[in-house]
């Protein structure tokens, strides 16, 4: 209290890591009390107008009743003279042993070890590994993706034009919206920006009363949508990437979506990344559409590839061959976005990542890759985990969808459509060597942290040396690899 509490002016040297346990105690809503021994210690201070503040501080927590100081308290802590320090500090340690409270925080190393003595070692901390006790209930934030952000729903701005579909859509909107904007503890928001405009924009709901018979925890969709000015980059997969990335730290079994019969694009859109229909619809006739995000204890009723798309990403049974996929560091950057090295700086400025990053195939889930290695032997369902060369690791993981080998371009451009780095030309380009161009349509499943190092898949006996060309794992480096991904 005292360290973020400035007398005259001068400031505590804990105060930074106060204001910290402070702020982090009110965000969780945990209870911060004092004790009738802290007043009464207050009270023997000497500088009168020190004291007055100090105790009108000592106002903003709530006060405990005094807890009796119990005769086995006293053979374990030791006996004190009535009215002395110590014996302030045996009440403040009667609190802890009444189980008045949950945590005794305190800079007083002397007391610290008294309540060590006492067998309440572990629940008398300093305020340092206090403010780390708390820092480590706090969920683990993860990034999304270049130029998704997290906002607070009260920080949405109603007049925003992207809102103007679902006015017409529900009458009722501007209500419902003002509640939202009311319940950003319980919701959470990302945001595409263009130009100051949204983009892009989708609101979570973490509910604990859901109305339909869906597995929970359950997060609802309440709002999904991609302004009619920007259709065609991919903003909707970019927003579905962040939202399935984020609920990656949470206990979350089930996401679901009502969506109106009229948005008819919206549920094939959705289908497509393992929404399902129930058969539930809500008061208004809309579809209740449903992912599950718990994979299955026996998962033999679907092949690896449906596997991923209903329970991922990310999900993968890797129960097919994995390939190693070398690529050139430039288009690694552009078809990965999130582990190009401007875009982690960028994570670090005041600005972010640069609008030069955003492309159709760095937001997409589903990709493409061309080559024009000489293999066959890529398919449906098989796991690829991509080399880059520049920093000899593998960080990004994808599963096939789909494989073509062709020497016409026209074929190969309506295969990836807007999912690859490759141009028109370049493609053109490709298909005109010997063996063509290998086409291979794929998902991406998710980053490693840390990601596998060459040296690691080299131990692992899954590779023999770098990867030139799509090369298969070696069959003994498999377990190891499956480890890693499979769980």
């Amino acid at each position: 209290m005292i360290a973020v509490e400035p007398f005259s002016g001068e400031l505590e040297g804990n105060m930074e890591l106060g204001v910290r346990f402070l702020r982090l105690a009110n965000e969780q809503r945990h209870l911060l009390c004092v004790a009738p021994a802290t007043r009464d210690d207050l009270l023997e201070g000497t500088d009168v107008v020190r004291r007055r503040q100090r105790l009108a501080e000592l106002g903003k927590f709530h006060l405990l009743a005094e807890a009796p100081v119990t005769s086995e308290l006293g053979k374990r802590a030791g006996v004190s003279s009535p009215g002395s320090n110590d014996e302030r500090d045996l009440r403040l340690l009667a609190e802890l042993h009444a189980g008045a409270v949950t945590y005794l925080v305190t800079d007083d190393g002397r007391l610290r070890r008294r309540a060590a003595r006492a067998g309440l070692g572990d629940r008398a901390l300093s305020l340092a590994d206090a403010a780390a006790l708390l820092a480590g209930f706090e969920p683990t934030e993860i990034t999304p993706p270049p130029r998704v952000a997290t906002v607070p729903c009260y920080a949405l701005n109603p007049d925003d034009k992207i809102f103007d579909g679902l006015r017409f859509d529900y009458p009722e909107f501007d209500e419902w919206f003002a509640v939202v904007r009311r319940q950003s503890d319980t919701r959470r928001c990302f945001v595409i920006e263009e130009d100051g405009a949204y983009a892009a924009l989708a609101l979570l709901k973490f509910e604990t009363d859901c109305v339909y018979l869906i597995e929970g925890p359950v997060v609802k969709i309440s709002t999904f949508k991609v302004s009619e000015d920007h259709s065609g980059v991919k903003y909707g997969e970019l927003l579905l990437k962040a939202i399935l990335l984020s609920l990656t730290t949470t206990e979350s079994a089930s996401l679901y979506v009502e969506v109106l019969p009229s948005h008819a694009e919206v549920i094939d859109f959705l289908a497509a990344f393992g929404f399902v229909d129930q058969g539930h619809r809500s008061g208004r006739g809309e579809h209740v559409v449903t992912k599950c995000l718990r994979p299955p204890a026996d998962p033999t009723q679907h092949s690896d590839l449906d596997h991923h798309v209903l329970y991922g990403p990310p999900a993968l049974l890797c129960r097919q061959r994995v390939f190693a996929v070398p690529i050139e560091p430039r288009w690694h950057d552009q078809l990965f976005p999130e582990r190009a090295p401007r875009y982690q700086s960028a994570q670090l400025t005041l600005f972010g990542p640069t609008q030069e990053q955003t492309h159709p195939w760095g937001n997409a889930i589903r990709k493409a890759y061309l080559c024009n290695a000489s293999t066959n032997q890529v398919e449906e369902g098989d796991v690829l985990l991509f080399y880059r060369s520049s920093v000899q690791n593998f960080s990004a993981v994808g599963i096939v969808e789909d494989v073509l080998r062709s020497s016409d371009p026209n074929e190969v451009t309506q295969f990836v459509g807007r999912r690859t780095v490759y141009t028109a030309t370049e493609i053109a380009a490709m298909t005109r060597r010997a063996r063509g161009v290998l086409a291979i349509r794929f998902r991406q499943d998710r980053f490693l942290e840390p990601p596998i190092t060459l040296t690691d898949m080299q131990l692992a006996g899954a590779l023999r040396s770098w990867p030139q060309s799509i090369t298969r794992l070696r069959q003994q480096g498999i377990p190891w690899v499956q480890d890693l991904l499979v769980g």
